[in-house]
């Protein structure tokens, strides 16, 4: 991620034409495999710590189940799907915040992410959120009108999709709000607002990622947080234009949070940790 996108693309579209070929969806997965996950327990005790094993098109995936003692009956479960770079570990401290927030949470590794196997594909992304969520949905200890939906970067991606996907009443699912964090539009505005190359998505991208069309069919409440200082996902580009997308008739009214200062992954040290708190305790509470 730290690349600058410029001398990617110009890079992508050397090989792209050496190779006859017109993708770079694997720059989007930043996959590391591991053979074990290795968590910290300080914060998390082991014995909150529920490991858990689905299968999605026949793949294996991991992930974890993590129970604060603080969470109510009234508390939602936090279902959180992580951004491009390697997998859950990569991601443990927001398991951190949300257990001192009082919320239960429920993480996975997508397809080629972690111990997950499979590769990677917005396809596996769509397919793997869907198993996730039955899995979710089958826990007794879940209240599956309670479940508020959290994308982070390319998380956005899963949490968009199902958001979108269960907006009509269904007695199955409906979530109970949905949050994301540094989102990007589609994958066109990825390649033309960082590489500032005025080229289709498609050209370098087999597939579009179009949050930004898909979040037009939400109807759950909407938080989308971006930071100002964000350089790879640009809060203009990006997180203005899924917020004017989004539905304005949603009750409570979608917010648009701009965190000054924050980057593309610093939103909640920026802000200070329990403003980060406060903030995602005020969205839960108003969508009671």
């Amino acid at each position: 991620m730290k690349r600058s996108f410029l001398h990617f693309a110009y890079a992508a579209l050397i090989v792209c034409g050496l190779q006859s070929c017109a993708t770079m969806d694997g720059f989007l997965f930043n996959t590391q495999q591991v053979s074990e996950y290795i968590l910290p327990d300080s914060v998390i005790p082991k014995s909150a710590m529920e490991a858990v094993t689905l299968t999605s098109g026949g793949f294996k995936l991991y992930g974890f189940f993590v129970k604060s003692p603080r969470a109510t009956a009234a508390t939602p479960t936090i279902f959180y799907h992580h951004g491009n770079f390697q997998g859950i570990q990569a991601y443990w401290d927001r398991m951190e915040y949300f257990y001192k927030a009082g919320y239960n949470t429920f993480i996975y590794d997508y397809r080629g992410f972690g111990k997950s196997e499979g590769k990677s594909s917005q396809e596996g992304l769509e397919a793997d959120a869907e198993a996730a969520l039955a899995y979710l949905l089958s826990r007794p200890d879940v209240d599956r009108t309670n479940i508020v939906l959290y994308g982070y970067s390319l998380g956005g991606v899963p949490s968009v999709y199902l958001a979108s996907k269960y907006a009509a009443p269904n007695p199955t699912f409906q979530p109970k709000g949905l949050i994301t964090e540094a989102i990007f539009a589609s994958t066109t505005d990825l390649v033309q607002s960082g590489s500032l190359l005025d080229i289709p998505g498609g050209f370098v991208m087999k597939d579009e990622f179009a949050n930004v069309v898909r979040i037009a069919q939400i109807r759950c409440p909407l938080l989308l947080m971006h930071g100002t200082a964000d350089r790879f996902i640009d809060i203009t580009r990006h997180g203005e234009k899924l917020f004017a997308a989004a539905p304005n008739n949603l009750r409570p009214a979608k917010e648009f949070f701009r965190i000054s200062g924050a980057g593309h992954s610093t939103i909640p040290e920026t802000m200070v940790l329990n403003n980060y708190i406060a903030k995602l305790q005020d969205f839960t509470t108003k969508i009671r």
